[in-house]
């Protein structure tokens, strides 16, 4: 990490976010580490979304837009933006989060003194569509602890990962269609052999969403979990620990 100041790469994937869209990326704008770029691809909206980023691309020129030809889903949409990616550091955004402004700059200052580090997150705060408050997030700040269960929306939200590609193969960040619901697990399975995880004990982001959403979907979606596991086993080098299954029978005995 020799560059103070490298580039950071933000994706930000759009379908239909209009009712959001605009306090998201002001909340982008206003970081206080300013090499950013992001990475907007509006995945067929039929509302305003594309009517928007064209507006706030004149604002800022940190932004750039582009749009699907047709409905590709978010998967396919995040690989796309990936590979117009430049930045050292690579995160994604959620269109109906925000975050504070001190959000990256935190996180590249961690990095720069871990850099035995692979990817580190943040603490949320889970809010309603309305703003509301609904609960704060209490994810583990240690590697051992991250990894032990490493699923999104239980040890990292991933909305708030920055990832160090510098520390990564060349084409492992690419999401996979067949993971869902586990996108971004499958994606945190795949880059734990490279470094370590980390989250910062600091309340950096606002997701707009209920924390319940995500063992609820460990619950619904257990045949799928069992397949990203073997998966993990398989071709991700994922040492097995019991703890892999603690939120699984959390859902079970709630």
């Amino acid at each position: 990490m020799k560059n103070p100041k490298p580039l950071v790469s933000i994706l930000l994937p759009v379908h239909n976010a209009e009712k959001y869209l605009t306090n998201c990326l002001n909340s982008l704008f206003c970081q206080s580490y300013k090499n950013i770029e992001i990475i907007a691809i509006d995945d067929k909206s039929s509302d305003k979304s594309a009517k928007i980023l064209r507006s706030l691309k004149k604002q800022d020129k940190r932004l750039h837009v582009y749009q699907n030809v047709k409905r590709y889903g978010i998967s396919l949409t995040l690989n796309r933006a990936t590979k117009r990616a430049k930045g050292q550091f690579l995160t994604v955004m959620g269109t109906e989060d925000t975050c504070v402004p001190t959000k990256i700059k935190k996180q590249i200052k961690f990095l720069h003194a871990h850099p035995d580090v692979v990817a580190v997150g943040t603490q949320c705060q889970f809010i309603t569509e309305a703003g509301k408050k609904l609960a704060k997030s209490d994810f583990p700040s240690q590697n051992h602890n991250i990894y032990a269960s490493p699923l999104h929306g239980i040890s990292m939200q991933f909305e708030t990962v920055l990832i160090n590609r510098m520390l990564l193969p060349k084409d492992v960040i690419k999401f996979k269609s067949n993971s869902f619901p586990f996108i971004y697990s499958d994606l945190m399975m795949k880059i734990l052999p490279y470094g370590k995880f980390a989250n910062i004990n600091e309340f950096l982001h606002l997701h707009r969403n209920h924390p319940g959403v995500y063992f609820s979907d460990l619950k619904h979606n257990i045949s799928s979990l069992i397949k990203l596991w073997i998966k993990s086993l398989t071709f991700y080098d994922y040492n097995l620990n019991r703890s892999f299954f603690s939120p699984l029978i959390k859902t079970k005995t709630s």
